[in-house]
């Protein structure tokens, strides 16, 4: 898709969001020594390279006492906003955010799209996108909303790891058995993928290194009880990603999506 519909999004009230630009949080510094940290979000195209700020998002924060802050994010910045994250104690402080937009779907050849009011000279002929507009119709279609919801996560240790404890209140979970500032390049490590408790009926699971857009993903399997593998070829800041793949016959219904900012360490020689 192109920026026309991004720009849609930002200046109109019942705009949807581009695909391809999805939120994130991520920390300069996955592990530290600092007493204060600065923590990045945004929405990018490419992965963890920033381009549009979030609108006023706040972040919570769980400390590795397992207490609770909440910091508001007042930057002014057109491509990303930022905080100050204070590090008062020592171990691995969680910090999430929920980020949300409404979406628009109409049925079009029996098949279910996102539907952008836009005007046919801006967008690419129907053949090369997957969403659809008013100019695809011989009649008006009555189009249908639903929310996208993303919980966007990052993990940032202050001198030493510490258990994390506590759940984030999102409906798909991630479950790192390795903690997830110990991660090294080249070695496998396990997650365990729920939604509500129970496994996805049809998980979607990708890692994206820096700089990669959705089309370089890698694409991973996970099992019928939630249990995935994931392995870092190299070290660096990944996103890992998990979804529940769509029914283009079905109806739409609510989406949710978390999306993980990791700092991967080199791979031990």
């Amino acid at each position: 898709m192109n920026k026309y519909i991004f720009s849609v999004l930002l200046l109109s009230s019942f705009s949807t969001l581009n695909y391809a630009h999805e939120p994130y949080v991520a920390p300069l510094s996955y592990i530290t020594s600092n007493t204060q940290t600065p923590v990045i979000s945004a929405y990018a195209e490419q992965a963890l390279q920033p381009e549009y700020a979030l609108k006023q998002p706040v972040f919570n924060i769980i400390q590795p006492d397992q207490s609770k802050i909440s910091i508001a994010s007042e930057s002014t910045l057109k491509s990303a906003n930022l905080i100050d994250l204070p590090l008062p104690q020592k171990g691995t402080y969680l910090i999430s955010s929920q980020v949300s937009f409404p979406l628009k779907y109409a049925q079009h050849n029996k098949e279910w799209k996102s539907f952008f009011d836009m005007p046919a000279d801006k967008a690419k002929p129907i053949k090369e996108r997957d969403y659809v507009i008013p100019s695809d119709f011989k009649k008006a279609p009555t189009p249908i909303e639903i929310t996208r919801e993303w919980s966007i996560q990052s993990y940032i240790s202050k001198e030493e790891t510490s258990p994390i404890q506590s759940a984030i209140d999102s409906p798909i979970q991630v479950e790192f058995k390795t903690h997830p500032n110990n991660i090294t390049a080249q070695q496998p490590i396990q997650i365990k993928i729920t939604k509500y408790g129970q496994s996805l009926k049809a998980p979607e699971l990708v890692i994206r290194a820096q700089g990669q857009e959705e089309d370089e993903a890698t694409h991973l399997t996970v099992d019928t009880s939630g249990f995935a593998t994931l392995n870092f070829p190299h070290a660096g800041q990944y996103l890992v990603e998990v979804s529940e793949k769509s029914d283009k016959t079905a109806k739409p219904t609510n989406q949710y999506y978390t999306i993980i900012s990791l700092g991967v360490l080199p791979a031990v020689k």
